[in-house]
């Protein structure tokens, strides 16, 4: 039997809505109500604080929804929740991880405040919370430390959850500490302070012989074009180790001067003796006004370290400009040596020319996503700091190593009653280690909502295959606590949301070889576009595969495939740039 759906073609001047738009399967009929019902009639709920009563409002949930491929699960409230909407400085912190020792155990945490103050607001915590039936129901433990924190990585040790902030508990200036659950889901956790120099932003990863590595970076003073440095150290389960220097950045810089290089940087470990930093200088002067991305390498559990290497460059093809914009990640396929590094890259500094691309250990780089694939937004309403039209790509594997995961955030043109633009959350996947993706899957779709800081897990169940992410939810849209202009009052309570997508038609993995339960022609992505979509088939068996495109008189245009295949999930681009505006069928 033939599939046929209708694909929407329109020119700069032109917008036809498709025709197919109700049987998109990614918005069914109840997700559509759902929307209908809650988007434009938000709840509100009081909350009432030491000074003067107030009223918040509070988003709907989302009740999931399906795709061919896919089951996106419900929105479900980790229980961490507050008034504090600025996660991080450009790293895809992970917030949340899944014990491999028992997947029904989650563990997530959040930095929240709950009073209305700004950026300095001195009730800023972080928030550990629980799960232990696989996310169904969550447990607020309360605060880590009960001090005023910040910018939380979360990992795991054989159970106990190892957290890392930067809170000043001694001195006056904000230093990077880590605390030790007790026990699996203990929720007392003991605290180890770190060392001089004070360190913020921290970065975390548990080694093979029980021991974690912490990186960190200095507070820059107001108003100095500072070197930038890049510290690591080691906490052996008794005692938090001297800071070593991994590199330092090189004036002068560009850009934000004021700070210095405002360095990102992320590190991960592959489980057996191996640890790689990458290193973002931000505003570090390359010779095309950019910086570059550098990567260090232990062997030996961080005992030696590789030199410096440089893993990417601005660059110059044609007469485009190509630089690194934008959250970063570092995950490695766990027991092998490779690691892979996502980030943002812009062209010719235009948002509307952004995309996603991830870094391998081999020197290999391939692009996940383009700015137009998923609408975002070509410029902002407002500026927010350290904010791009795409960002946070966050990456995690399943258990077998078979799939590569990665969420990230996108901004959209559609703008809050705050007059930021809106961010919406999506998905995508690899089967091959990278080296291609899958069709974006939008996960929310609320343009007078905020959803943003995306988090997967390190480990993901296999067979079937699930991933565990949160996300920030907030009605209150646009960064208030740090926006880069100046600190304002959070308009909203945002919470944070834990989300499961489930394969829906997937039954096994061989290899890099997808078996698919039935044959499917699914809905081109997106729809409507210009000038190129992209069409995703199921094979169940091996074939001959012909797939054409037709205009509204029934006449064949292009042909996109017409050779034998192997059975699995395929994607193709079809670009309709040579074809006149209108509506067309594939079959």
């Amino acid at each position: 039997m033939k599939l046929r759906f209708t694909i929407a073609v329109f020119a700069v001047l032109f917008l036809i809505v498709s025709l197919s738009k109700a049987d998109d399967k990614i918005r069914r009929a109840d997700r559509t109500k759902w929307v209908q019902q809650n988007e434009n009639q938000p709840n509100y709920t009081p909350y009432r604080y030491d000074t003067e009563p107030q009223v918040f409002m509070t988003p709907p949930l989302d009740p999931g929804f399906q795709t061919d491929s896919y089951i996106i699960g419900p929105e479900i409230p980790t229980m961490n929740t507050g008034f504090y909407d600025y996660k991080t400085n450009g790293e895809s912190n992970h917030y949340i991880q899944v014990d491999p020792l028992d997947p029904a155990l989650l563990h997530a945490v959040d930095v929240q405040s709950d009073t209305l103050d700004a950026a300095g607001t001195t009730t800023r915590r972080t928030y550990y919370t629980v799960s232990s039936d696989g996310g169904a129901t969550w447990t607020q433990f309360g605060q880590v430390p009960t001090v005023r924190s910040g910018f939380s990585v979360l990992k795991l040790l054989e159970g106990k959850a190892i957290v890392v902030n930067h809170a000043v508990i001694t001195g006056t200036l904000p230093n990077t500490n880590l605390y030790e659950d007790v026990a699996p889901q203990g929720g007392a956790f003991n605290q180890f302070l770190g060392n001089t120099p004070t360190g913020i932003w921290p970065q975390l990863a548990i080694l093979s012989n029980g021991n974690a590595i912490i990186l960190s970076r200095p507070q820059h003073i107001t108003g100095a074009d500072n070197p930038d440095t890049l510290f690591y150290q080691f906490w052996d389960g008794t005692a938090m180790g001297p800071k070593s220097i991994a590199y330092i950045s090189t004036p002068p810089y560009v850009g934000l001067t004021t700070v210095g290089s405002n360095m990102v940087f992320n590190v991960a470990t592959n489980g057996a003796g191996r640890i790689t930093m990458v290193i973002n200088s931000v505003n570090e002067d390359d010779t095309l006004g950019s910086n570059q991305l550098k990567q260090i390498t232990s062997t030996d559990n961080g005992i030696t370290w590789s030199p410096v290497q440089v893993i990417y460059s601005p660059s110059i093809v044609g007469v485009d400009t190509f630089t690194v914009a934008g959250g970063t990640d570092l995950t490695y396929k766990q027991n092998t040596n490779e690691w892979y590094y996502s980030f943002v890259e812009t062209k010719n500094g235009l948002f509307s020319e952004g995309r996603i691309r991830v870094i391998k250990s081999d020197g290999t780089i391939s692009t996940m996503v383009n700015a137009s694939e998923v609408n975002a937004t070509s410029s902002f309403n407002i500026g927010m700091a350290f904010v791009f039209s795409l960002d946070q790509p966050a990456l995690g594997w399943s258990s077998d190593g078979n799939v590569l995961f990665c969420t990230y955030a996108v901004v959209k043109p559609d703008t809050g009653s705050s007059g930021y633009n809106s961010r919406d959350i999506y998905y995508q996947r690899s089967t091959d280690n990278g080296l291609t993706w899958g069709t974006p899957i939008q996960i929310t779709n609320t343009p007078t909502i905020d959803e943003c800081y995306p988090s997967v897990s390190d480990w993901n169940k296999s067979n079937p295959y699930d991933l565990n992410i949160v996300y920030m939810k907030d009605p209150g849209v646009g960064p208030a606590s740090y926006n880069g202009v100046s600190p304002l009052a959070p308009p909203s309570r945002n919470q944070q949301i834990y989300r499961k997508i489930s394969e829906a038609n997937v039954i096994g993995i061989s290899g890099s070889q997808i078996d698919l339960k039935d044959y499917r022609l699914n809905q081109n992505y997106p729809n409507p576009f210009n000038p190129s979509t992209t069409i995703s088939y199921n094979l169940v068996k091996n074939g001959f595969v012909s797939l054409k495109i037709y205009n509204v008189l029934g006449k064949e245009v292009k042909t996109l495939v017409n050779e034998f295949q192997q059975a699995g999930q395929k994607e193709i681009s079809f670009n309709a740039a040579d074809l006149s505006s209108g509506v067309y069928f594939t079959e």
